[in-house]
């Protein structure tokens, strides 16, 4: 019934998007007086040895290529906490532990260092501009994402939320069993950032007979790539009909391709003794998805609310 409730929730929603996770925070930590292997720094203009380490312990895993720095620390009293000033926190080292290592420089003729004894302190750390216990935010937020057909061209259609970091976008196809890519489309987000809506598209020559599947690779400046989700359209010259692929099913896996109406459909997923097993409401793609099916017979019930016209087509998954 999980799966079936967060199937309908994904397929209802007008967003396209990626996992988020939440960013760790400190939970304890362990000052070391001395340097150690630090290296020197320069504090206005003067070079200064490092006054000791910090090593944070964090609830939970720290992202190896997003360090976070340390941005101010207090010491708790029990009046409110006070700030430390004249304190430089170095970059931080990752431990194999999980815990990461700073080196902090007090500066030059400065003794308001962290020696710990009889103290207790709060840091404050940020994962580039975010700070611990928020969501890491998503590298694009998909508003839209379509493929339709027009004759030989099958346009790809795609909006934007929003972008970080982004490069841009990979288009790649699948008629025969293997995605090929397209072509690239840059970002248009200045130094590929935006939260402003952003429109996309490309236009494929495609007169195959069979239908075609069409995604989009979003990749990131460091290179790191995410999929959308999966258009399909229905060869040239096919009938204007829902197409049910592959049918019969040997892997309890098929793709519907829906009748190219601007309308949305009510769906329903039906075995042979009539008990409703998923739901679809506000089906508004040309394409829906259905997997891990068991081995036997279903019908699909397809209804327009606007005109009241029903469909029906029977699906067949094969023992795997």
């Amino acid at each position: 019934m999980k799966k079936i409730l967060l199937s309908i929730l994904l397929l209802a929603s007008v967003n396209v998007i990626f996992a988020q996770t939440t960013l760790p925070c400190p939970i304890d930590y362990k000052i070391n007086n001395g340097g150690g292997n630090c290296p020197d720094t320069i504090i206005n203009g003067i070079t200064v040895s490092a006054t000791g380490t910090v090593t944070l312990t964090f609830d939970g895993p720290v992202p190896p290529n997003n360090i976070p720095r340390i941005t101010r620390v207090s010491e708790i009293l029990p009046a409110g906490d006070t700030l430390i000033t004249g304190i430089t926190f170095g970059p931080g080292t990752l431990n194999n532990n999980g815990t990461v290592t700073y080196c902090y420089y007090s500066g030059p003729n400065n003794n308001n260092n962290l020696n710990g004894r009889g103290r207790n302190f709060r840091f404050t750390v940020f994962f580039g501009t975010m700070p611990c216990g928020s969501q890491i935010p998503l590298p694009v937020s998909f508003k839209s994402f379509t493929a339709a057909r027009n004759r030989s061209n099958v346009l790809v259609k795609w909006e934007t939320a929003t972008e970080i970091n982004n490069s841009g976008f990979a288009v790649e196809r699948n008629i025969n069993g293997t995605w090929e890519q397209l072509v690239f489309v840059a970002s248009q987000a200045l130094n590929g950032n935006s939260d402003a809506l952003l429109s996309y598209q490309f236009t494929d020559l495609n007169n195959t007979k069979g239908i075609t599947q069409y995604r989009i690779r979003q990749i990131d400046i460091d290179a790191k790539s995410k999929y959308s989700e999966v258009r399909a359209v229905r060869g040239e010259g096919q009938l204007g009909k829902t197409i049910v692929y592959p049918n019969p099913s040997n892997d309890g896996r098929v793709t519907i391709v829906f009748d190219e109406v601007a309308s949305a459909r009510q769906v329903s997923l039906v075995d042979v003794s009539g008990r409703i097993i998923k739901q679809w409401k506000a089906v508004d793609n040309n394409n829906l998805q259905i997997e891990n099916l068991n081995p036997g017979m279903y019908f699909l019930r397809i209804i327009l609310p606007e005109t009241g016209e029903q469909s029906m087509e029977k699906i067949v998954v094969n023992n795997r």
